[in-house]
């Protein structure tokens, strides 16, 4: 049954500090997004979801674009922190130059954050088809956060000469792999595919 179908009883709108319900929207915002796409969800069913009123909603999130913004935003300092301790280093060292981790360690690791998230992952493979139309309100934050894909992979290879062309090609490759894996999880290892692909790519990383 539809999440907008489903009309929440009166006991579920219990109270909660406001922290809490920030995170509990966020979360159910990415869950629904992620199945339907930012145009095919509604603030009502973020709040049907979460047993509150749109109102609730709005107290925290002004309108549907900010709620957005803040859902892609809340994931990826999540995910920073994943790949921090995945590398095994502080999260402020993600943002250094060069990178204190190889090429490879750095994708490797990139890849094994995003097989255990394969709902994270439909959710920013279906924002970013969307976000190529300007008005989407998402265009500026995905032409950035390819910018800032490319700057991580180009500062994990700073002694590399075509940096920047390989990186485009990197990024190119794990979206595509991603893709593939999403429509059929169970035919696809993504884990094996990219470093049979990484080891073609960059024989010498």
């Amino acid at each position: 049954m539809s999440p907008s179908a489903v009309t929440p009883p009166r006991h579920s709108r219990e109270r909660m500090p406001a922290g809490q319900r920030r995170e509990q929207i966020l979360q159910a915002a990415t869950g629904l997004i992620a199945e339907r796409g930012f145009w095919g969800v509604t603030l009502r069913d973020v709040a049907i979801s979460c047993g509150i009123t749109e109102a609730g909603v709005l107290h925290h999130f002004s309108n549907k674009a900010r709620l957005l913004i803040a859902v892609l935003e809340y994931r990826d300092e999540a995910d920073f922190r994943a790949l921090a301790e995945l590398l095994s280093i502080r999260r402020n060292d993600v943002d250094i130059d060069p990178l204190p981790v190889s090429l490879r360690r750095l994708c490797t690791a990139l890849i094994q954050r995003n097989v255990t998230q394969p709902e994270i992952v439909r959710l920013y493979s279906v924002l970013n088809a969307e976000a190529l139309e300007p008005t989407h309100p998402a265009y500026s934050y995905f032409r950035d956060r390819e910018e800032l894909a490319l700057s991580l992979f180009r500062r994990a290879m700073p002694e590399v000469a075509n940096a920047a062309h390989l990186s485009r090609q990197i990024l190119a490759a794990m979206d595509g792999l991603q893709l593939r894996w999403l429509r059929n999880p169970d035919g696809v290892d993504l884990l094996e595919e990219w470093d049979d692909f990484f080891a073609r790519l960059c024989p010498d990383a």
